[in-house]
């Protein structure tokens, strides 16, 4: 145990220089967490020190310094990932609800047309199109509209082919 008991009055006299640096980058850790990679790297310090390198105060403020700005910019670099992932979805939903929102489905409305005859297409055009856009709320220029975008989709891929 004399290892322990060594280490144990080591923290008591350096457990100032961790906190030293919570309160120096204004680290809020309610958890603890940075003191406890602190105390690890304190540990680690003890263990590694070599008297021929100089002092232990140096050795143990340079690694503990170093430990806490690898350990914030890990956590800003999370922070970043998670903004980013949050801001994706965000868009992806919005484009989802938009898409849902004007109840027109372009795959669909193609996949249809590939099975109607064109008397058929101009009955679904006129009277099941027009009658969603009166249920939904919007008008029949907006349904037309979206049916005229598809369209001209359709001739572009056309013409392109």
């Amino acid at each position: 145990m004399p290892v322990q008991e060594e280490f144990s009055h080591v923290l008591e006299e350096y457990e100032r220089m961790i906190f030293h640096f919570i309160h120096k980058y204004g680290i809020r850790d309610p958890e603890n967490e940075f003191y406890q990679e602190g105390v690890i790297t304190l540990w680690k310090a003890y263990k590694s020190y070599d008297p021929a390198k100089g002092k232990f105060s140096t050795y143990a403020y340079f690694l503990i310094q170093k430990t806490f700005l690898t350990l914030i910019r890990k956590s800003n670099r999370q922070a970043e990932k998670d903004q980013y992932y949050i801001e994706v979805k965000s868009k992806d939903f919005h484009e989802v609800a938009e898409e849902l929102d004007t109840g027109f489905d372009p795959y669909l409305y193609e996949q249809i047309k590939q099975v109607l005859t064109e008397n058929q297409m101009k009955w679904f055009q006129g009277f099941v199109l027009e009658d969603l856009s009166i249920r939904k709320g919007k008008g029949h220029d907006r349904c037309s509209e979206k049916l005229g975008q598809v369209s001209e989709a359709q001739g572009e891929r056309a013409a392109a082919e």
